[in-house]
C-alpha cells in the first residue's frame, strides 16, 4: 500500500528516470554492437531529436504556454493565430530541418519524406507535452516527452534478439513508431482537452514574445549541440560515434541531474529568493557535483578495467573527459541560476541576459573559428561558452534580487 502510494506520487519523476536510463543503456549497448560508422550515424540521429525536441517550433511552444491559461471551466484559451503560427512554423522548419540533416549530416540513406514526418512529430510530441503540462496533466505530459526514448530501447531490443541490428533499419522503425505515437498523442489531446479559441493578442503581440523566445531557445540549441554537428562534419561519424559516447559516460548524468535541480528549484524560488539562499545553494551543488564527478570518473575506470563496458582510452581522452565534466558541473550550476530567472525574473533582465549571452556566444565563436582543428579545440570553445554564460546568469539573477530587495 505504501509503496503504491510513493508510486503514485513520484511516478512524473519516475518516467523521467526511465526516460533517461533507456537511452543510456542503449547508447553504451549499441557503441559495443555496432561498427564505429554505424555508431557515428546513429549518434547524430539522436543528436538530430534533441534538436528537433528542443527547436523544432522554434520554441513557439514556450510562447503558447506563456499566453495560454486554463479557464475555471478547464478549457485551455489560446490566440488561435498563435496555435496557427505554431503549427505552420513547425511543417516549414520541420522540412527545412530535414533537407539540411539529409543532406549534410545523415550519410545512411533514408527517405526525405520520412525525415520530414519524423522532423514534424517528434517535435509536435514537445508540443503536446507542453499542452498537457499546461493542464497539470503530469504522467500524461511525462509520457508525452520520453516516448521517443522508450521507442529506440524497444526497438534495439528487438533487433538485438533477431540479429539484425542496424542504424538504417533503426531509424527506420523508429520513424513509423513515432508517427503513429505523435497521431495517438493528438488524438488523445482532441479528445480529452478542451480548446476555446480567442483572439486576445495581436499579431504583432505574438511575434514580439515570439522574437524573445526563439532567441532564448536558439542560443541554447547552438550552445547544447553546435559541437556535435561541427565534429560530425568536419571529423567523420567515428570521431563523433566516440565522441558521444564519452558524452554518454562522463556527461550525461550530470544532465539528469540538471533537470531535477530545475524542477525543484524553480518551484522553490518563487518564494524564497533571496541572495544568501541562493548562495549557499550554489556551494551545495557545487560540492555535491564535484562528489558525483568523482564517482562517475571512478565508476568509468573501474568497468572499464573489468571490460563490462566499450573500451575507453583513458589517457587520450583525458582532455575530452575533464572538459565533459566540467561541462557537467556548469550545467547544474546554470539550472540553479536558471530558476532563479525562471521563478522571479523580470522580462528585461531575461531578454538582456539573452541578448549578453548571444553576444558572447558570436565573440568566442569569431575568436576561435580558425582554431577549431581538433575534437577537443571544439570541446574547449564550448566549455568557454558555458562560462560565459554561467557569469551572464550569475550576474542577472544577483542584479535581480537586489531589485526584489529594494
Amino acid at each position: 500500500m505504501i509503496f503504491l502510494q510513493f508510486l503514485k506520487k513520484h511516478i512524473s519523476l519516475l518516467l523521467i528516470i526511465a526516460g533517461a536510463g533507456s537511452i543510456f543503456l542503449v547508447n553504451i549497448v549499441l557503441k559495443a554492437t555496432l561498427s564505429d560508422f554505424q555508431y557515428g550515424e546513429y549518434s547524430i540521429f539522436i543528436t538530430f531529436l534533441q534538436v528537433c525536441i528542443s527547436f523544432g517550433f522554434l520554441g513557439l511552444e514556450q510562447v503558447f504556454l506563456r499566453l495560454s491559461e486554463v479557464s475555471n471551466k478547464q478549457e485551455i484559451l489560446t490566440d488561435k493565430k498563435l496555435l496557427r503560427l505554431t503549427l505552420g512554423v513547425g511543417l516549414l522548419f520541420s522540412l527545412l530541418l530535414s533537407l539540411v540533416f539529409s543532406n549534410i549530416f545523415l550519410k545512411i540513406e533514408v527517405a526525405i519524406w520520412l525525415l520530414f514526418l519524423l522532423t514534424f512529430s517528434t517535435s509536435l510530441m514537445m508540443f503536446l507535452y507542453n499542452v498537457a503540462r499546461l493542464k497539470k496533466q503530469f504522467v500524461t505530459a511525462q509520457l508525452f516527452n520520453n516516448m521517443w526514448k522508450y521507442l529506440v530501447l524497444v526497438i534495439t531490443g528487438l533487433l538485438l534478439l533477431n540479429g539484425t541490428v542496424n542504424t538504417k533499419t533503426l531509424i527506420e522503425i523508429f520513424t513509423y513508431l513515432c508517427i503513429g505515437s505523435a497521431i495517438i498523442f493528438s488524438v488523445y489531446i482532441i479528445k480529452y482537452i478542451p480548446f476555446k479559441f480567442t483572439n486576445s493578442f495581436s499579431l504583432s503581440e505574438i511575434y514580439k514574445y515570439s522574437f524573445h523566445f526563439i532567441i532564448s531557445m536558439l542560443t541554447l540549441t547552438i550552445i547544447g549541440f553546435f559541437d556535435r554537428f561541427y565534429i560530425k562534419a568536419m571529423f567523420g561519424s567515428v570521431a563523433f560515434g566516440t565522441y558521444f559516447y564519452l558524452s554518454t559516460i562522463f556527461y550525461f548524468p550530470f544532465a539528469l541531474l540538471q533537470g531535477y535541480v530545475g524542477f525543484k528549484e524553480l518551484v522553490f524560488f518563487k518564494t524564497n529568493a533571496s541572495l544568501p539562499i541562493l548562495k549557499k545553494k550554489l556551494i551545495r551543488i557545487n560540492f555535491l557535483s564535484v562528489g558525483i564527478a568523482v564517482v562517475i570518473f571512478g565508476t568509468a575506470y573501474v568497468l572499464n578495467n573489468l571490460q563490462i563496458i566499450p573500451a575507453i582510452d583513458f589517457n587520450s581522452s583525458a582532455t575530452i573527459i575533464i572538459i565533459f565534466i566540467a561541462l557537467g558541473i556548469l550545467r547544474i550550476n546554470y539550472s540553479m541560476l536558471s530558476s532563479v530567472l525562471g521563478a522571479i525574473g523580470s522580462i528585461k533582465i531575461i531578454r538582456n541576459a539573452n541578448i549578453q549571452s548571444l553576444a558572447c556566444i558570436v565573440v568566442i565563436f569569431v575568436a576561435c573559428w580558425k582554431h577549431l582543428i581538433s575534437v577537443e579545440a571544439v570541446a574547449f570553445c564550448i566549455l568557454l561558452i558555458w562560462i560565459s554564460r554561467i557569469v551572464i546568469w550569475f550576474y542577472n539573477a544577483v542584479r535581480q534580487l537586489k531589485i526584489n530587495t529594494i
